[in-house]
């Protein structure tokens, strides 16, 4: 299996800023998304939920994972 990626999107603050989790391979990385970025990225199909509201585990949108083919 190759490398993977994918984003979760933890939360949404007052000033259009985005606190997100960007998984890539085994590590998780703090990253933050601009609002209109991230409302173009859902209306994109980026993001495989509305956004609208929090999941069980507390996060508001996440992306598919993403994994890397291996070539031969």
């Amino acid at each position: 299996m190759g490398k993977s990626v994918q984003i979760d999107v933890i939360s949404g603050e007052d000033n259009g800023i985005y606190k997100c989790n960007l998984y890539a391979g085994g590590r998780c990385v703090r990253v933050f998304m601009h609002q209109h970025d991230y409302e173009l990225l859902i209306h994109d199909g980026f993001f495989i939920r509305d956004g609208k509201s929090f999941d069980s585990a507390g996060v508001l949108n996440t992306s598919r994972t993403y994994v890397e083919q291996k070539t031969k």
